[in-house]
């Protein structure tokens, strides 16, 4: 595979990370997976918006990326996956390569620039009869809407997810539901979508963002506001969004049934919104 390093497009096994990168030392860089569609990327420009705002967040010397979006389509172009029904870019940028310390580089420092391309294969059984998801206390940093590379408490808890045969674990923080370990969560309770509101612990997730607007289009109202755990456990509803879990349902929480203990109408009419929206039909959806 083609991937692209610091200005250059080259093969993935060429390329080689300086044991002083920042990124490697302290995890102190940002990332953006980007999903395209038949060689056609899904809300680009917002994924591009975001991971600049993360820059500026974590006081980056650099913090505009116009290589952002040339280089996605060329990686999609180099890697010949424009004709896959779907597939992802990664891309990560790290303060760069200085010696080991807490305190910023030298002025001048280049960041580390680096992207791949792979094909997706969408868990289309997940899609259609949904997955079970687990709760978990939140001990993550109190800045998760910037997307940081520094995910060791959601690596914990998607494994520990793993371990009791969910795909999710879902963190809860002072009796609130805050978001997935790599998805957003949203849940129906009386025919009212609720989503925590974007604090510094939930991610201001690109398909969050188009899901809660395709809600509203629809009539279907949308309360972003504190959801306590004990609305949560007792929804009608509930879905996990992002860009590689889409909108997949969850029909088991914690080991109990979620509603009917099966997809639910409302989350069924946004996935057909959602997949509309990408121009690819989901398996058995209409």
């Amino acid at each position: 595979m083609i991937s692209y390093f610091n200005g250059n497009f080259v093969p993935a096994g060429e390329i080689h990370i300086s044991p002083d990168d920042r990124g490697f030392l302290l995890a102190d860089g940002i990332y953006e997976v980007v999903r395209f569609y038949r060689g056609v990327p899904f809300r680009l420009e917002q994924h591009r918006r975001r991971l600049e705002a993360g820059a500026a967040a974590l006081r980056f010397e650099r913090c505009e990326f116009p290589e952002f979006e040339p280089v996605m389509q060329r990686l999609v172009e180099e890697n010949r996956l424009g004709d896959e029904e779907s597939s992802t870019v990664y891309f990560q940028v790290t303060r760069g390569v200085a010696a080991r310390s807490h305190a910023f580089p030298p002025a001048g420092t280049a960041a580390t620039v680096y992207a791949a391309a792979r094909p997706f294969v969408r868990l289309q059984n997940e899609i259609d009869d949904g997955v079970a998801a687990v709760t978990v206390r939140d001990d993550r940093w109190s800045r998760c809407d910037i997307k940081s590379i520094a995910l060791l408490p959601n690596t914990l808890a998607h494994q520990a997810a793993r371990e009791q045969g969910a795909v999710e674990a879902i963190f809860l923080r002072d009796g609130l539901v805050q978001e997935g370990s790599h998805s957003n969560v949203l849940c129906v309770k009386n025919g009212v979508a609720h989503t925590a509101p974007l604090t510094g612990s939930v991610l201001p997730g690109i398909t969050r963002q188009v899901v809660l607007a395709l809600c509203r289009d629809e009539g279907i109202p949308v309360r972003e506001e504190d959801v306590p755990d004990s609305l949560f456990r007792d929804a009608d509803e509930i879905a996990i969004v992002g860009t590689t879990v889409e909108v997949t349902p969850v029909v088991e929480l914690d080991g109990k049934p979620v509603g009917a203990g099966e997809p639910g109408p409302l989350v069924r009419v946004m996935q057909e919104r959602f997949f509309a929206q990408t121009g690819v039909r989901a398996g058995n959806l209409p």
